[in-house]
């Protein structure tokens, strides 16, 4: 038997703090880099779409495309729960429980994702006709990738869990790469928003396959069946009550602006909030790599709220500096993107970046959250949900006014989450 001076217990500690926050920032960086290739394929993808299509044809497009990610949130929800549960099973070396939720959430997923694709192809023509598009086919078409996009994160979920991030990189950049090679050839080739949507089913296809290449030696593994569905299944609720929930926190705005201001308004808040978006898009990669960093101590019975607080940090800095960057250039930034025709909402970017950077916070809150087993913090987030429903609802209807109540909410949600987090710690 070993016995360690408590120095030597000391100098171990601090060793491992060290690899741990070397490997939280080399991750960051990686999953950070996938990420901004990712956003600059699908920004050429919006682009050639644009270009390539006539603007009945772009709005066909971007109609279904807006329609199919509502379903970002189950796929979300998937990838998160897959994650947790082998970053457990990782802990413990049992890579046999791991295959085997890899085959049968695939097989699972699949089945459901098959059964809704038929619902789909049932319903086109009604669907085709609430968006006023003539062929039922593009939406059969699109609905394809249903069951790729149900199976996709449950390989991704194992690679985040596993944290293989320069695997999860490749994959999560190489979907948005052939969404945009094939849907800009086959438009080229003729095939109009057929072409278009095709790149979406197509990228799914590629990208699963690819995938599943980063986890072929696990496929050798022998399967081990003393898996608890149930407590997979428990958690997967609450953890999709509580992305439900703050997904659409950040999108339920765009959604009532349609409905309550005039066109032109309506308008040049969505140029506002695309680029307001950015400052919660870009820090994402943090809180991809903290969840399975915090979930693995957590088990190992670890101290980890050090990660929420490092991953805090480094949000505040890639939001932050972009909140900045509206704030001196505003002017500048909207001409060189949409043109002139949308300086008058200059005033209001770096406010609604603002919203968006404590948005960004969040999210890594949230994340963190999930990730030790916190599930319930999807019933606050339900009631800051309703908060932000109800004051969008009965405030004023203009610009400023709307920006103005979204910020507050989003102060609150981290000053709340934050409470939560500090009474659970």
């Amino acid at each position: 038997m070993i016995i360690y001076t408590s120095q030597e217990v000391e100098t171990m500690n601090s060793l491992k703090t060290v690899i741990s926050e070397h490997s939280l920032f080399r991750d960051t960086f990686i999953m950070m880099i996938a990420m901004m290739l990712s956003n600059f394929f699908n920004y050429l993808y919006q682009l050639s779409m644009g270009r390539l299509l006539t603007p009945v044809e772009y709005g066909e497009l971007f109609s279904l495309l807006s329609l199919f990610y509502i379903f970002s949130v189950f796929f979300t929800t998937v990838n998160t729960s897959i994650t947790k549960f082998t970053s457990i099973y990782k802990i413990n070396n049992e890579y046999g429980k791991i295959k085997t939720i890899l085959v049968k959430a695939s097989k699972s997923l699949a089945l459901i994702g098959g059964l809704i694709f038929l619902g789909v192809v049932i319903l086109s023509p009604y669907i085709s006709k609430f968006l006023n598009i003539d062929n039922s086919l593009l939406v059969i078409i699109l609905f394809a990738s249903i069951p790729f996009g149900f199976v996709l994160p449950v390989y991704q979920g194992i690679l985040r869990g596993l944290q293989r991030f320069g695997a999860l990189g490749i994959s999560t950049s190489s979907w948005s790469f052939f969404k945009l090679f094939f849907g800009v050839v086959l438009v080229l080739l003729g095939f109009g928003v057929v072409g278009g949507i095709s790149g979406m089913f197509l990228a799914h296809v590629f990208a699963l396959f690819i995938t599943l290449v980063f986890l072929r030696d696990l496929l050798k593994v022998k399967g081990d069946d003393g898996i608890n569905l149930r407590d997979i299944v428990n958690y997967s609720s609450l953890a999709f009550l509580a992305i439900f929930a703050y997904t659409t926190m950040w999108n339920i705005d765009v959604i009532l602006v349609k409905h309550y201001l005039s066109p032109l308004e309506a308008g040049q808040y969505s140029a506002i909030s695309v680029l307001g978006k950015i400052v919660l898009f870009a820090p994402g990669a943090v809180g991809m790599v903290i969840f399975p960093k915090a979930a693995e101590m957590h088990e190992k019975g670890e101290e980890h709220f050090h990660v929420l607080l490092k991953g805090l940090v480094l949000t505040l800095l890639i939001s932050g500096g972009i909140v900045l960057a509206y704030a001196l250039f505003p002017e500048f930034i909207i001409t060189f993107i949409y043109g002139e025709k949308y300086l008058s909402v200059a005033p209001y970017l770096w406010r609604y970046g603002l919203a968006m950077m404590f948005f960004s916070l969040a999210s890594v809150m949230v994340n963190y959250s999930l990730s030790i087993n916190k599930t319930n913090i999807s019933f606050y987030l339900l009631g800051l949900l309703a908060t932000e429903i109800v004051l969008l609802s009965l405030g004023s209807k203009n610009i400023p006014t709307i920006i103005n109540m979204l910020t507050g909410v989003s102060i609150l949600m981290v000053i709340v989450l934050f409470i939560y987090i500090g009474r659970q710690k």
